[in-house]
């Protein structure tokens, strides 16, 4: 058997471990969970084919760079019972803690036999006053996350797949009770899933969190792409979003948004004017609102 697999949140983490002569194989995880409908059914044909009608659909990515990107490096994945060990590399934010659950559901449902699965997941980083990411941090310190990875459990499995069912449900309050009893284990996922909610639309203003800080940053002066999403990278916590993902933001904001040389709001625009036909994990977000007074989700009333 060949010792050890180690599955990357992405490519500026794999070149890092690369750096850090760490050795070993590598996966890069590069599938976007957070964004579009993802199914229960992780893994299965029909999950991949959802996904990647969303991706194609959502993103620039074709279906060739998607079976190239995604499913292949997914491939690795399964190979895994060649493997003495399998260590995953994420972070605290909503990207990676969707793809974290995602992945250790999958795992919880595979005979593991000998293979131990284990877990590095940064986020408050000693040294460091804010939450740093792996791309952050210097390739010398990633011998020493690696020593200090953490060997996963049954207990582990059960609570990320429990998770993972709850972001794939139809009504997306099933997180609730993960952002309210916080895991010693996962200690960012409570954190991540509140920052998810609030994705959904206020039921005071219409639009989304990301939306508002759009708009606010857009009424500031941050009126050029460039300008703006260099704020919204700057400005987010939990999200841990690129730039791709904030131009789609954008172009779902095209209603309300004049997108030239400068970004301007819409004379008179409305919030009802932006399409909210899409889903966020299990739930079609026109259903929703987030209730600003009692922060927290509730079904849309009915007009």
């Amino acid at each position: 058997m060949q010792s050890t697999l180690h599955i990357l949140n992405g490519d500026s983490s794999l070149y890092l471990l690369t750096k850090s002569g760490i050795s070993g194989d590598t996966a890069v995880w590069r599938e976007v969970l957070s964004d579009g409908p993802v199914l229960n059914s992780f893994g299965t044909d029909e999950f991949w084919r959802a996904r990647e009608a969303f991706m194609t659909s959502f993103t620039q990515t074709s279906s060739s760079d998607y079976e190239e990107k995604i499913i292949d490096e997914f491939k690795k994945i399964q190979n895994f019972e060649t493997y003495n060990e399998v260590v995953l590399w994420f972070e605290y934010d909503l990207f990676c803690q969707v793809n974290l659950i995602a992945l250790l559901h999958w795992f919880k449902q595979q005979d593991r036999g000998d293979v131990k699965i284990s877990l590095v997941c940064v986020g408050q980083v000693r040294g460091y006053k804010k939450l740093m990411g792996l791309g952050e941090l210097p390739a010398e310190m990633y011998p020493s996350l690696f020593e200090q990875r953490r060997i996963l459990g049954r207990n582990d499995f059960n609570f990320a797949s429990d998770a993972y069912q709850a972001f794939c449900s139809n009504d997306p309050r099933d997180l609730e009770n993960f952002t309210l009893l916080p895991s010693n284990e996962f200690p960012y996922l409570a954190k991540a899933f509140q920052a998810h909610l609030m994705r959904f639309p206020s039921s005071e203003s219409g639009l989304t969190l990301i939306e508002q800080k759009i708009i606010e940053f857009i009424k500031s002066g941050k009126d050029t792409v460039r300008t703006l999403i260099g704020a919204l990278l700057q400005w987010q916590e939990y999200y841990g979003f690129g730039d791709l993902q904030y131009i789609n933001y954008l172009k779902r904001l095209s209603p309300i948004l004049d997108v030239e040389s400068t970004i301007t709001l819409k004379h008179n625009y409305r919030s009802a004017q932006i399409d909210r036909n899409y889903f966020l994990g299990g739930a079609l977000v026109s259903e929703w609102e987030w209730n600003e007074e009692d922060q927290e989700l509730k079904p849309k009333p009915l007009n």
